[in-house]
């Protein structure tokens, strides 16, 4: 389970035995020898003391530590509001083990090392240090874990899969507490009346139950402005799992989508859970594009190292479209090769190519989207007219200025009829490759592209299950290398 206690203290040297009590504390319980509770303590002293002498030289200020405790592990984050460094100046550090002092003594006793430029916000410093043992505590937990499951009777038990009926959202909330802390994303399935207000209005859900238990739940949510539904917030109590729950789930909503007369459905498989991949594969849904760095860095996946990681996930998308639709598209001769290949892999879907016209709209048409909980943004281009370049530039700007961590831009490549011109601008822009959209607005097509707005945006913790995804993955990487060098 994940803890939190911030303290804040005035830039002065003598307050430093607040934090120190309070990390001995919190790092002890966890399970840290005094040895390594020493050099936690020793970092962080480092980071407070780096703020007191170049933060707030000629000032005084305040200063905020952040201890967060987790299963194998503690992070502190040192944020101050004094004076900017540059990005690179920790990582530009030459590490010597032997050093004794500033960021390399840092590196030298922590396990991980980040910086992050908050802009007006300040800036932070954030370490990270893993227990090198097991802890005897959470071991314990998990030897009563396997003695529940031994209690359950193995086999089927009678689960029940059915839609969703008024009294069930208190036992949704728990699956997703059991399942992720409180780090998921949607955080409105934390709270059991929001679930009752929306249920039949944005998300349609089912559940799995045997006896009066409810084990499972699935839902449909319902894109606002096209006929396409997303299937997600998908738990399974973690003592029924490993028994075909999910699947019997899966494919009760699939039924109930077409019942419900979707176009298509699409899924967001998190890439450090390849079973969602494999899921979604088996049941009718075609890959279709990998947008980086769409799941925070504190979202927790019990029992998976990988979302551990803490750098930003990405999500892989897959759609099942239900009946044969044609398109008549537009496709930039840079990514034409792999959009094709997109299109091919899916069923139900084809296109017709159209030949660009050199006449441009009169008014640019955008739309912009900024989603604070998962600090991202989407760019939504349906029309490009004069002007649409400078348009296009303050709107990104206005992203950046949000410190949004992903900037998306999505191109409607059924009504842009020059695409190409649109796509080497923002591939000017550093945007890079993601992938196509199906129906995604008003049951149109759109082409993703994608811009890195932070430093922590994960390579490590991305898992491909199909080799279509291993080969995207690799087209999307040439071509972050090909805009950053143009």
């Amino acid at each position: 389970m994940k803890k939190s206690v911030m303290i804040k203290i005035p830039s002065q040297r003598e307050y430093f035995s607040i934090v120190n009590m309070a990390i001995e504390d919190i790092s002890s319980k966890i399970g840290f020898s005094k040895k390594e509770r020493k050099k936690i303590i020793e970092a962080v002293k480092e980071l407070v003391e780096n703020s007191i002498i170049h933060a707030y030289k000629m000032q005084e200020g305040l200063i905020e530590i952040d201890i967060t405790s987790f299963d194998n592990g503690i992070r502190v984050d040192v944020r101050d509001w004094g004076e900017p460094i540059s990005h690179i100046k920790p990582r530009a550090v030459p590490i010597n083990l032997k050093e004794d002092k500033g960021f390399n003594r840092i590196y030298k006793l922590t396990d991980q090392f980040d910086y992050f430029n908050l802009g007006k916000e300040g800036k932070k410093f954030s370490i990270i240090k893993f227990l090198s043992h097991p802890h005897t505590g959470e071991k314990l937990k998990e030897e009563n874990k396997e003695h529940q499951k031994k209690d359950i009777t193995t086999g089927d038990e009678n689960i029940v899969i059915r839609e969703y009926k008024k009294g069930d959202e208190e036992s949704i909330s728990r699956l997703i507490y059991r399942n992720y802390g409180y780090t998921y994303l949607k955080d409105l399935f934390y709270y059991p009346k929001k679930i009752a207000q929306n249920e039949g209005k944005k998300f349609f859900s089912i559940v799995a139950q045997t006896n009066s238990k409810i084990v499972g739940h699935f839902a449909l949510v319902k894109s606002y402005d096209s006929n396409i539904a997303e299937v997600g917030i998908v738990v399974v109590d973690p003592l029924y799992k490993g028994r075909g729950i999910m699947n019997k789930m899966f494919d009760a909503l699939i039924k109930w989508a077409e019942k419900l007369e979707f176009d298509a459905i699409f899924g967001e498989a998190i890439m450090v859970h390849i079973y969602s991949q494999k899921s979604n594969l088996s049941h009718g849904f075609c890959e279709s594009a990998l947008v980086m760095g769409r799941v925070n860095e504190d979202t927790r996946l019990k029992n998976n190292p990988l979302s551990f990681v803490s750098q930003r996930g990405s999500v892989l998308i897959g759609y099942r479209i239900f009946k044969p639709i044609e398109k008549r598209i537009h496709i930039p001769k840079i990514y034409e090769e792999k959009i094709k290949s997109i299109y091919k892999k899916c069923k139900n879907i084809s296109y017709k190519q159209l030949v660009c016209s050199p006449k441009r709209d009169k008014y640019s048409k955008f739309a912009y989207f900024n989603d604070p909980l998962s600090n991202t943004a989407v760019l939504v281009i349906d029309r490009t007219g004069d002007q649409f370049e400078k348009k296009f530039s303050l709107l990104l700007d206005h992203a950046r200025a949000k410190h949004s961590d992903m900037i998306y831009a999505d191109i409607n490549m059924e009504m842009i009829e020059c695409i190409d011109e649109i796509v080497d601008f923002l591939n000017s822009k550093k945007f890079y490759f993601s992938g196509i959209l199906f129906l995604k607005h008003k049951n149109q097509d759109y082409l993703r592209l994608q811009y890195k707005h932070s430093d922590h945006i994960g390579r490590k913790n991305i898992v491909c299950y199909s080799d279509f995804c291993k080969e995207l993955l690799e087209f999307i990487k040439e071509d972050e290398k090909r805009v950053v060098r143009l």
